[in-house]
């Protein structure tokens, strides 16, 4: 069960990060808001904040809401007991997806 809820959580993040909004008062992506915990999430967050930093303010405002709301789908399934374990292996498969420039 807890697998399940972690992988709805994630497929509603990744469905909310094409989604485009109005990038008004919401600054950067480097503004983080803390570690999940997870090494492997750390690393996806550290290597998207860098990737959507380098992007144009329109690419950027349309693909941050998503990123900034499947963090916190993560920082939360982290707290969940054994949240972390399921993590770390779907954060390490995000993490190979990272684009880079």
């Amino acid at each position: 069960m807890r697998r399940e809820t972690i992988a709805v959580v994630f497929a509603v993040s990744l469905t909310m990060f094409g989604c485009k909004k109005g990038s008004e008062g919401e600054g950067t992506a480097a503004t983080s808001e803390g570690a999940i915990g997870v090494a492997e999430c750390d690393a996806y967050v550290k290597k998207m904040e860098a990737f959507l930093d380098g992007l144009p303010e329109e690419a950027r405002a349309a693909r941050e809401p998503g990123f900034k709301a499947m963090r916190q789908a993560w920082r939360e399934a982290a707290q969940a007991p054994g949240g972390k374990e399921g993590l770390a292996a779907t954060c390490k498969e995000n993490l190979a997806t990272v684009p880079t420039k």
